[in-house]
């Protein structure tokens, strides 16, 4: 299939021209832990100048560790799906657009794992080592 690299033509597709990244995890990792990581640092660097920094990040990376770390809350996967789907194209930037889309991509593409942490707690690679270097998930303070 040839697709042209253009916004109308991979919509259809649900995806979108601009940066992206790609990780290639070992088996001994769990993705969903790697994303709560990675959505907990974006959730901190957000200038929290509107409602889906301030508000809406810290919510959606609340949840993904939630969900990450087993939590078996019945709510959990249909007000991280609702979240996720509200921080799209209602920022002053478009930071937290990339973040819901790392999250909903996330779910679709761990969806197994999604249904072994909700019905039978967090899987063994859990509680392994992290495998992503993320820095730490700290506001930087100095420019707010």
């Amino acid at each position: 299939m040839r697709t042209p690299l253009a916004r109308r033509d991979l919509a259809p597709l649900g995806a979108t021209p601009g940066a992206g990244v790609l990780v290639a995890l070992p088996h001994s990792a769990c993705g969903l832990v790697e994303t709560a990581r990675i959505l907990a640092y974006m959730a901190a660097q957000g200038a929290g100048q509107c409602g889906p920094c301030r508000y809406g990040l810290p919510a959606v990376a609340a949840d993904f560790a939630a969900l990450a770390t087993g939590q078996t809350d019945p709510e959990l996967l249909s007000r991280l799906h609702r979240r996720t789907g509200l921080l799209p194209d209602r920022g002053a930037c478009r930071h937290p657009d990339g973040a819901a889309r790392l999250a909903a991509s996330a779910l679709r593409t761990f969806a197994d794992d999604v249904d072994h942490h909700l019905t039978h707690a967090a899987c063994p690679a859990a509680h392994r080592a992290p495998t992503i270097p993320v820095p730490p998930a700290t506001p930087p303070e100095t420019w707010r």
